[in-house]
């Protein structure tokens, strides 16, 4: 762009984009490299009164301007340079008028918006920066009006290194992104030719706090990383905390957790410095001596992760661990940085959970209460126990890296299966002989007792999915689950099924009847009529209620909203067959994937009522014909035991139903009042016991352990959408007074029907710059108002705060991938002695 472009750059911005009525522009032009009549000649067609400024005329001008023409705009041109203030009688037309400069220095301060007394002294320093056009639009984009000094070299730096803004965290992270070799860092090495390493150096240093002489690459992101570990250590590492000093701790961790923030290939750059680095510090012998609680909160290197679950591991194996204590802290680690991107991590911290879970639940087997059916105090507690195992098992299978735990898991499993199951083997046999079952209600009352009031008092639609296998713990999984969502809310009861608990008496015992029986080629029939197949079902279901049918869930599934308002119009009840538990465990070839099966059903029944809301279903009902009982490792000789003898009409691992049975003493007769199926005899395996015999050994139902005979009845009722809860800050006095401060935040309903959990992002601001940690948290607390508030621990950047500026803490709300802004709260700034 030349002089003349410049120029009437200049007097279009004057006029147009400040909006001024008019504008008087001098230019003192020492060279005299035009005259007036060029001017004149060049703005021929813009609306500006061009003059020739002399040292004599001033007089003449100022009447011309101010009186005779004092709406015009004026261009002075002087071929001299400009006179001393003393010697400027036109100094007050000035104030209100502007200069334009056209040296070659004066052009780049002018465009760059910062005066020459700032841009002179860089471009004499670093004229080969200044030397290329392409840095000097660079430069246009970040340099802040009116720049200092620094603001300029900051700028500078920014171009360099290819940051977005003149930051220093920005130019800090560019700069490091290109590796910690300064031989190879190419934006390093720019920097060193085209402006100066040491100054570098003198702003980065300013910014971290470092304080060492011999300052490189590796120096500085060890430096910020070992302020990232320190930020959340309860505890100094003398060699550590001495290399790395530094008065500006927040900053440096700020920087880290910012750099986690950006985009992907430039969070692995950062993770690799870690991995690196964490060998560097030998991280494992730093912390082998310290107590969990002093570093179970630092997120920087991945193998603290490993770590707390081997210190946690050796606790399990000792019993020695404070179970609730570590819930805490492996649910926090859950959110942290390694556990998001790790998946080997995040399996692993989620395998501890639930092994210490499980550990904790021991209890309810030493508080067991011989005065209670176990059925009733299954469904309280014990579930808990199974569902623990069950979940650790799944998770610790699909482990690549299982040989860290396979002592726990051998620990665990020979608890579960010789004192736990032993346990509930024992009350099981006693609760035969003493045919107690309790007040549990009854799966063959499930259709009078439950839906049919329902058709009879309302129109609602009524779907009952029945999904074979499905034990109490595994459906009260599946209710935490659902209870998840904003627009429906899920309960849970028990139900005792009709022993045997096979498949065919399971499914007819949940279908409209008064009397079962069954055929001497084992078909189940209610009411005489047959229950196998769909068919039969639909049959016996019309024949109750003439608006019903019968469907499998998976061809459901597959239907386009036109088809299901066609399949479905004018049905009011609807029974829906899913089969996936059942299908895995009864073979011998895929019973090992039972627990995996169980986790897949969850998913499959939590979709299948997803798709039912969203066709405006507002009753579903989900339970099982049976549960199971699986133990994992093989089963061994002592628990097998002599068939049945006799007229067999069905049988299977654990029972035989037909005339005449033979039993020896590992059996027992069904209790009338455990069974509903009529004109036979009933005989099931005692305790855990299995039947010698063909197929599958580990899965097994069909004998009367809570885990093959308590099945949920899980009521899903669609609801209007519940509403996040409300949070706020709960400090009456609202004051910061050190760069650590714990923020209480109290969420103001408990989680309901009504309130679901709120997710929110938090940090303190200073107008738009964020100034602390950012911190994500969930709050989804139950309980009365003194339970439901939480400490958040925010780290501020050392700067100087003059003592009563403001600052906010600014909220937003994540839902999904969605951010929301939610709330702001002024605090005040009084830092009289901020360090700490």
């Amino acid at each position: 762009m030349n002089v003349i472009e410049l120029l009437k750059e200049r007097i279009e911005d004057e006029l147009y984009k400040k909006n001024k009525p008019r504008t008087v522009i001098f230019w003192y032009d020492e060279q005299g490299e035009y005259t007036v009549s060029d001017l004149e000649e060049a703005f021929t067609d813009d609306p500006i009164n061009i003059r020739q400024l002399t040292r004599n005329n001033f007089f003449t001008l100022k009447l011309e301007i101010e009186l005779e023409k004092k709406k015009d705009s004026f261009l002075l041109y002087a071929d001299f340079a400009k006179p001393a203030i003393e010697d400027n009688f036109l100094l007050d037309m000035e104030f209100y008028g502007t200069e334009f400069k056209a040296d070659t220095n004066a052009l780049i301060a002018e465009q760059l918006q910062v005066s020459d007394a700032v841009l002179r002294p860089l471009i004499k320093e670093y004229g080969d920066f200044f030397k290329s056009a392409e840095r000097k639009n660079k430069l246009k984009k970040v340099v802040p009006p009116n720049a200092t000094d620094r603001e300029f070299e900051y700028a500078m730096l920014a171009v360099l290194t290819g940051a977005p803004i003149a930051n220093m965290e920005e130019i800090t992270r560019h700069l490091l992104l290109r590796g910690l070799q300064e031989e190879t860092n190419e934006v390093y090495k720019a920097i060193s030719k085209r402006f100066s390493t040491n100054r570098m150096w003198e702003h980065i240093s300013e910014y971290f706090g470092l304080h060492s002489i011999d300052l490189t690459l590796q120096y500085l992101i060890e430096h910020v990383l070992y302020a990232h570990f320190k930020r959340h250590a309860q505890f100094e590492e003398q060699s550590l905390q001495k290399k790395y000093e530094t008065t500006r701790g927040n900053a440096c961790a700020l920087f880290i957790d910012d750099w986690l923030h950006t985009k992907e290939s430039e969070v692995e750059v950062l993770e690799t410095y870690m991995k690196e680095i964490e060998q560097r510090f030998s991280i494992i012998d730093v912390l082998h001596e310290q107590p969990i609680e002093q570093f179970a909160d630092i997120s920087t290197f991945p193998i603290i992760d490993h770590l707390l679950i081997n210190r946690l591991t050796a606790e399990l194996l000792h019993q020695t661990s404070d179970f609730d204590a570590w819930i805490e802290i492996l649910n926090k680690r859950l959110k942290m940085h390694w556990a998001k991107r790790n998946e080997r991590i995040r399996n692993l911290l989620n395998v501890m959970i639930d092994a210490v879970d499980l550990s904790k639940y021991k209890m309810f087997l030493k508080q067991y209460d011989t005065r209670e059916p176990l059925y009733v105090q299954y469904t309280s507690e014990l579930y808990l126990i199974d569902q623990a195992y069950r979940r650790f098992m799944t998770g610790f299978l699909q482990l690549e890296n299982k040989e860290m735990l396979e002592k726990l898991a051998e620990q665990l499993t020979n608890w579960y299966e010789n004192k736990y199951l032993l346990k509930i083997a024992q009350e099981t046999n006693y609760l035969l002989e003493t045919a107690e079952v309790g007040k549990l209600p009854k799966q063959a009352k499930f259709y009078k007792e439950v839906l049919q009031p329902i058709l009879e008092k309302e129109s609602t639609r009524v779907f009952v999915i029945i999904s074979d296998a499905v034990r109490y713990e595994v459906g009260e999984e599946l209710v935490s689950r659902l209870n998840l969502r904003s627009n429906g809310v899920a309960s849970i009861s028990p139900l005792i099924a009709n022993m045997p608990t096979y498949t065919q008496l399971g499914m007819a015992s949940l279908l409209p009847h008064k009397v079962l029986s069954i055929t001497e080629n084992g078909t189940v029939l209610a009411d005489d009529q047959p229950t196998n197949g769909l068919a039969n079902r639909t049959k016996v279901l019309q024949a109750a209620h003439p608006e019903a049918i019968a469907y499998r869930l998976t061809d459901l599934l597959d239907w386009s909203r036109a088809t299901a308002d066609e399949n479905l119009k004018g049905k009011r009840l609807v029974y829906l067959y899913h089969d996936v538990i059942d299908a895995a465990g009864d073979s011998a070839k895929s019973e090992r994937d039972t627990y995996i099966a169980a986790e897949r059903a969850i998913k499959e029944l939590s979709s299948a009522v997803d798709r039912l809301s969203k066709w405006q279903a507002k009753r579903i009902f989900i339970t099982a014909d049976h549960g199971f009982l699986y133990q994992y490792p093989r089963i061994e000789n002592d628990i097998k035991v002599v068939s049945v003898k006799g007229e067999i009409i069905d049988s299977n691992r654990r029972f035989a139903i037909g005339h005449h049975l033979l039993i020896d003493e590992g059996a027992f007769n069904v209790p009338d009042v455990f069974s509903t199926l009529e004109g036979v005899e009933k005989v099931i395996a005692k305790g855990v016991n299995r039947f010698i015999g063909g197929g599958g050994l580990q899965f097994v139902h069909g004998g009367a352990t809570p885990q093959e005979v308590i099945v949920p009845l899980i009521d899903y009722r669609r609801t209007s959408q519940a509403v996040p809860v409300e949070i706020s800050v709960a400090m009456p006095k609202r004051v910061i007074t050190g760069f650590r401060i714990q923020v209480p935040i109290y969420q103001e309903q408990s989680i309901s029907q009504e309130c679901k959990a709120r997710t929110i992002r938090a940090a303190f601001y200073l107008s738009d710059e964020r100034i602390s940690n950012e911190i994500e948290w969930t709050f989804d607390m139950v309980g009365e108002n003194h339970e439901r508030t939480v400490q958040l621990t925010f780290n501020l950047v050392e700067n100087y705060y003059p003592t009563g500026q403001t600052c906010e803490l600014r909220m937003v709300t994540v839902e999904d991938d969605k951010i929301t802004t939610y709330r702001e709260t002024e605090f005040t700034i009084h830092m009289y002695n901020a360090l700490y």
